[in-house]
């Protein structure tokens, strides 16, 4: 006999819980986006990258105000503090990837993910193409495709 889960009840919670992000992930990002994004991965999951240890990182704004929008008409865009500016890798710490300091005195250098250059490229990939789906983002009266400091999907 086959058993119907129903997502709504309480034991079923977590099933919900699961199910909202992806519904939310799909509709936020067009059927070309998500092709593309997997593109790209398949394609660095292809290449041989070396084993050296990095991070993925985001630069995040320390206070509320415009920052400069490499995606935006205008130029800039209104970054409340802790919202994210721009996501990167580097192999070579913060001080070997900005090593003339961080380009913007009110941005600071978080790492969110640690491992090998290819998974960080892939972690890199993965956060760039999610980034319409963040609250901050779809808070916003313009809807950015990357981060304001992102120029390309990279």
């Amino acid at each position: 006999m086959t058993k119907v889960v129903n997502l709504l009840g309480t034991k079923n919670t977590i099933g919900l819980f699961l199910l909202v992000p992806v519904i939310f992930f799909m509709f936020y990002l067009s059927k070309d986006r998500v092709l593309k994004r997997d593109k790209e991965i398949d394609s660095i999951i292809t290449k041989n990258y070396s084993s050296n240890f990095c991070v993925q990182y985001a630069l995040v704004a320390t206070t509320s105000g415009n920052f400069p929008c490499y995606n935006c008409s205008s130029g800039n865009v209104y970054l409340f503090a802790g919202e994210i500016w721009k996501y990167g890798k580097t192999c070579n710490g913060a001080s070997g990837r900005y090593p003339n300091g961080l380009p913007f005195p009110d941005l600071k250098f978080v790492i969110q993910f640690e491992g090998t250059e290819e998974q960080c490229l892939i972690e890199e990939k993965r956060k760039i193409y999610a980034y319409p789906t963040l609250p901050e983002c779809q808070n916003r009266k313009i809807k950015l495709l990357r981060p304001p400091g992102n120029k390309i999907d990279r």
